[in-house]
């Protein structure tokens, strides 16, 4: 009788029969958990509507995938298709499992995946050192998070801003900064464009008054400067003052110059809510009539370095990218 009552159920038709009649059931059925294989069928034959579109999409044969639904449903002790007509129906309870089936074998799928990334020898997480507003790079991040899923990224904001000392050192393998007069002979680097630096006040200081400042108007006031940057920056020179506050921190120079603390210089991008609510005033230099105060970005690496194809494909999206923005000109 367990012969014919377990015939029955592997052909799907006598479900009903099998879960309340009093039968022997093997050994290998008592406790059965589930398996992934089973998930599989039974979220196929949900989604193509048959069991044999389910074998097909598989690779497996009708019986194969028959099988491993008839054996979920005795895992869970639940029906989980009606068998009456021609095509299979989600029963209630299936119909209610079926999410939670979905995920489980997305799950599956992610896991194999990962597995087959790590046989290929994809690393498992990359190091990268940012010193531009990050919305510039933000897509090229985008595309990796599609293409590499389960390679994870570092995105380090460096102390002082020295992006340049951490690839050199092999802490970060590829960096992004504004570019400086001269780099060491081990940093090969690649333009990604310009990006405008901004000399701002709050609206309540002196300098915010006048249209067009000359650079002895700005000496008089306190700059408030980027560590990294106060020296190294083109015609930084030209940017002296009486008084000068450093902070390694932007945020810490757009706040104090929203304290009225001096006139900071940074990223135009992020005080672009700021100056457009009036917050912080843009000095419009009258040195620089015709052109905006404009810095280039480069992409580094170390010289000689072996890119293995992640990591590769991840410097070449970045040295394709570009960087841009409007100026005040336009």
């Amino acid at each position: 009788m367990a012969a014919t009552a377990m015939w029955e159920v592997r052909n799907h038709r006598c479900f009903r029969y099998f879960r309340t009649a009093t039968v022997s059931v093997p050994g290998y059925l008592a406790g059965m958990r589930l398996t992934l294989e089973q998930v599989e069928a039974f979220v196929l034959a949900a989604r193509h509507g048959s069991f044999s579109a389910a074998a097909r999409a598989m690779g497996r044969s009708q019986s194969t995938v028959s099988t491993a639904i008839a054996n979920l449903e005795i895992a869970v002790d639940t029906e989980l298709f009606d068998r009456s007509s021609r095509f299979p129906q989600l029963t209630a309870a299936g119909a209610a499992l079926l999410q939670e089936a979905e995920a489980l074998y997305n799950r599956g799928i992610e896991f194999e995946r990962h597995g087959d990334a790590l046989a290929a020898g994809q690393p498992t997480r990359l190091t990268l050192a940012v010193g531009i507003p990050h919305r510039q790079v933000t897509p090229v991040f985008a595309r990796f998070a599609e293409e590499y899923p389960h390679v994870d990224l570092t995105i380090q904001n460096p102390a002082n801003g020295d992006v340049t000392s951490l690839v050199m050192q092999d802490e970060a393998l590829l960096g992004v900064a504004f570019a400086v007069p001269k780099y060491p002979e081990e940093i090969a680097f690649r333009q990604m464009g310009r990006l405008v630096i901004a000399h701002v006040v709050h609206r309540s200081h002196p300098l915010a008054g006048i249209d067009h400042p000359s650079f002895d108007d700005m000496r008089d006031f306190r700059h408030l400067a980027y560590t990294a940057h106060a020296q190294t920056l083109p015609t930084s020179e030209y940017l002296q003052s009486t008084q000068t506050w450093y902070s390694d921190s932007y945020q810490s120079l757009i706040h104090l110059a929203l304290a009225g603390v001096g006139w900071a210089t940074v990223p135009r991008q992020l005080v672009l809510d700021e100056i457009a609510s009036g917050e912080l005033v843009e000095l419009d230099m009258g040195a620089y009539p015709f052109t905006d105060w404009s810095v280039n970005v480069d992409v580094l690496w170390r010289r000689g370095r072996r890119f293995p194809p992640v990591e590769e494909w991840l410097r070449l999206q970045l040295c394709r990218h570009r960087v841009h923005e409007v100026g005040r000109i336009g």
